[in-house]
């Protein structure tokens, strides 16, 4: 699998090295890939062309990643000039808080290796510090892997418990298994070296289960070698003759010195002091760190005891008591600084928090009575242009009313002016025309007299009835009297004839069926027919202003 991303990588590479883009399209796959196959990414840095980084920005990255992928390959070798690149150019970039961590918590990585305990858990707490703000479960949760060896290394086993529990959570929280393992194995090393046996039962079964649901032979083992160690120190507790099987064949073809002191602790939980003695021996003679040695200085003491050789139990003892007391004044003289340091930050922590939250607090009140001005002068704007705009409606309204008196006493004064003009005309035209008319018609007189009136009234008559200025003006006169009846007539029949539209104007107008049939030449009978036609047609249409029409019509049957 990884020659075969080896390979993909080095495609990806020739076909991306035309440009600054495509190298950094470059290093963002390596980075992806970097925890699966870190040697093929290796490999592939170290056949980067180093003048293709021409930007700081893919330099740091560059650096960054170098430093990584040998870090998870296992060959840091001499990553602090590498590192130092990489923060050259993070620290001026404050936003890049994931550069900025990875680089804090390598360099801390390589500060952890060179000795320097104390300076590589202030770059961690560092890194913690910034990582708290931004929700990175995972990388958080190996930070505190980190800061618990470091407690852990030198004997501040409470610490270093609470911080493997944290990194457990945090694992758990981003479902990475083998972390909540190794993390779970911590808290037991921590439970153990504190004598709290039942708790450390519980987390080296809880990372047991894990490790066999992994299917990693590695935590497997670990797991089971820190079973024995319980057991052993455990006096009281017998170990479990399924579990101790289990543990000797882990170790059947380990040689390190931690796996021959667990041989000698299996043999020892089998009561067979002897052959656990010559492992013990094997052990001391691979050399183990003071650590190791004081557990197999422990594990010889309880071999003795076992054996009836107190003598030699009580020189082992002896032997373990020194080691420790060597150990915890290695560990003092490093750890009093850190914890003045520790007692100085928390003291400027709870500073910063009182300090944080009476700014928080001032800003609050300061904000709320902002806010309630703000809302009490929008509110009274509100109601002050609410009461503006009211004012300027009612003039608006006063004013329009009063335009609109005035408009309506113009069109009264104009219609009763229209109205004694119209009735002027008819009574000073019209009246005569109809009164001789029926003084033609019916009275007798002389018969010279009768001949002039006869003329008169006929020349009279022919005007209305030929003279079309005339009939114009008798159509314009019946507009004006009865609200332009002859333009709705017009317009309600635009099919009627002409004849019959002159009837109608004749009845509008007022004359009486005699007269009429004088203009229309006609007899009388014919007039009331076609009146009564009309009227019928009128009545019988769906015409807007029928109602107008007929009522005419009506008022001036009544009259007739």
């Amino acid at each position: 699998m990884r020659p075969f991303i080896y390979g993909a990588l080095l495609l990806l590479f020739s076909g991306c090295s035309g440009g600054g883009i495509r190298l950094a399209e470059t290093l963002s796959h390596a980075e992806k890939i970097v925890a699966e196959a870190p040697d093929s990414v290796l490999r592939l840095l170290r056949e980067l062309p180093t003048d293709a980084l021409r930007s700081r920005e893919l330099r740091a990255r560059y650096a960054l990643l170098q430093a990584e992928a040998a870090e998870r390959a296992g060959t840091p070798n001499n990553n602090d000039s590498i590192l130092r690149i990489a923060w050259e150019y993070y620290r001026k970039h404050p936003h890049e808080i994931r550069g900025i961590c990875k680089t804090l918590y390598y360099r801390g990585q390589s500060r952890l290796r060179q000795g320097d305990k104390p300076g590589a858990l202030r770059l961690f707490l560092e890194v913690e510090e910034k990582l708290r703000p931004i929700d990175e479960p995972y990388y958080l949760g190996l930070l505190y892997l980190r800061i618990g060896g470091v407690y852990r290394a030198e004997l501040n086993f409470v610490r270093a418990y609470r911080y493997y529990r944290d990194a457990r959570d945090l694992f758990i929280r981003s479902d990475a298994s083998r972390q909540t393992t190794e993390a779970q194995l911590g808290m037991t090393v921590s439970a153990l070296r504190m004598r709290d046996l039942g708790r450390a039962l519980r987390d080296c079964s809880m990372a047991l289960e894990r490790a066999d649901e992994l299917h990693d032979d590695t935590l497997v083992r670990r797991s089971l070698a820190l079973f024995a160690t319980i057991y052993t120190v455990a006096e009281t507790e017998r170990i479990p003759h399924d579990l101790l099987h289990r543990i000797e064949a882990s170790i059947r073809s380990d040689t390190s010195a931690a796996e021959c002191c667990t041989r000698a602790q299996t043999f020892l939980l089998h009561n067979r002091p002897d052959s656990a003695r010559y492992y013990l021996q094997q052990a001391e003679a691979l050399d183990p760190d003071d650590d190791m040695q004081s557990m197999i200085e422990y594990t010889a003491y309880r071999v003795e005891s076992r054996a009836g050789r107190y003598r030699e139990a009580a020189r082992k003892i002896d032997r373990f008591i020194f080691l420790n007391d060597s150990l915890t004044r290695t560990a003092l003289q490093t750890s009093a600084g850190m914890i003045e340091r520790d007692y100085f930050r928390e003291r400027a922590a709870f500073a910063d928090f009182r300090m944080q939250n009476r700014r928080l607090g001032e800003c609050l009140v300061a904000a709320v009575v902002l806010l309630v001005l703000l809302i009490a002068g929008l509110i009274l704007r509100q109601r002050i242009r609410l009461h503006k705009e009211r004012n300027e409606r009612y003039l608006l309204l006063v004013r329009e009313a009063e335009a609109e008196y005035r408009n309506l006493a113009r069109s009264l004064q104009q219609r009763d002016r229209d109205e004694a003009r119209m009735k002027g005309l008819i009574a000073s035209r019209f009246d005569i025309v109809d009164r001789l008319g029926k003084t033609l018609y019916e009275r007798e007189n002389t018969v010279s007299g009768q001949a002039v009136m006869t003329r008169e009234v006929k020349r009279i008559i022919e005007g209305f009835a030929e003279n079309g200025d005339m009939l114009q003006e008798l159509e314009h006169i019946v507009d004006m009297a009865h609200d332009g009846v002859m333009r709705k007539l017009r317009r309600n029949f635009p099919k009627m004839k002409e004849s019959d539209v002159r009837l109608l104007c004749y009845i509008f107008g007022g004359f009486s069926p005699q007269v009429i049939s004088l203009f229309m030449e006609e007899n009388v009978a014919n007039v009331y027919a076609r009146k009564s036609r009309l009227k019928s047609r009128i009545k019988a249409s769906e015409a807007p202003d029928r109602e107008l029409f007929l009522t005419l019509l009506g008022t001036v049957s009544e009259r007739c």
